[in-house]
């Protein structure tokens, strides 16, 4: 192991660790978090996305690949695979999708649509889910363990749940 030093991983991002450095994100609410892992390939890597689908704005521009669900996993997993990983031997994490607020102008909440938009794009991949810790209504601090494979969740209201 390199160093024990995590990997930040902010909002709209993604990050790799190949030395067994865990991942880390805060302020995990309505986004979801999705870790992918390929063990034969020595990586990991964790995105923190916000919604669900992409947009083009007014002016042509698009934000963020990270952003979305859509294009963030797109990404991501080009990128997982520079870094030697393998979708087809990769398994999956998630966290996060939590309901923050009663009314968020949405019929179908933002953070249910975040889990919908995670969920299909690694079914599409088929790449399975091995744990998750979605839903809810408090914010969560996500890290990952690539030595051990765990993640451990822990919420706003103090409680830590490992997967």
């Amino acid at each position: 192991m390199a160093g024990t030093t995590p990997i930040q991983v902010g909002i709209s991002e993604y990050d790799f660790s190949t030395d067994d450095r865990p991942l880390v994100t805060n302020g995990v609410g309505s986004c979801v978090v999705i870790v992918l892992v390929d063990d034969a390939g020595s990586v990991s890597g964790m995105l923190h996305f916000m919604l669900p689908k992409a947009r083009v704005t007014p002016n042509g521009d698009s934000d963020t690949d990270a952003k979305f669900a859509d294009t963030g996993l797109d990404a991501m997993l080009a990128a997982f695979e520079a870094h030697g990983g393998r979708p087809t031997r990769a398994w999956a994490k998630l966290a996060g999708g939590a309901s923050m607020f009663e009314f968020d102008g949405f019929d179908v909440p933002i953070g249910e649509q975040n889990i919908e938009a995670a969920r299909d794009g690694l079914e599409s991949r088929n790449i399975p889910v091995r744990g998750s810790d979605l839903g809810g209504n408090e914010g969560r601090q996500v890290t990952f363990e690539p030595a051990t494979g765990e993640l451990v969740v822990r919420t706003a209201d103090g409680g830590t749940r490992r997967l």
